[in-house]
């Protein structure tokens, strides 16, 4: 999904899904708007589940990159010191 995908405004994007919601389970019974909504609250689960791990890798190689930054200026300080 792009980037422009984040700058949907909340209100509008809570409108398009209830209206899917409806626009899907017009012709479904009781037990298949469960089902349905059980696989997509699984997908939906799956995927945050993804995020966050990917979000978790990204701050560790964002810290890594600090801390080798950060080991670099030690190293010339010590340089200028000596």
């Amino acid at each position: 999904m792009s980037s422009s995908s984040s700058n949907i405004n909340p209100d509008i994007l809570v409108l398009i899904s209830s209206l899917i919601s409806v626009l899907i389970s017009q012709n479904l019974s009781t037990d298949e708007i469960n089902l349905l909504g059980n696989v997509l609250t699984q997908i939906g689960a799956s995927l945050l589940t993804k995020a966050a791990q990917q979000q978790s890798l990204q701050s560790k190689e964002e810290l890594k990159d600090k801390i080798s930054d950060m080991e670099k200026q030690l190293e010339n300080l010590k340089r200028q010191l000596c």
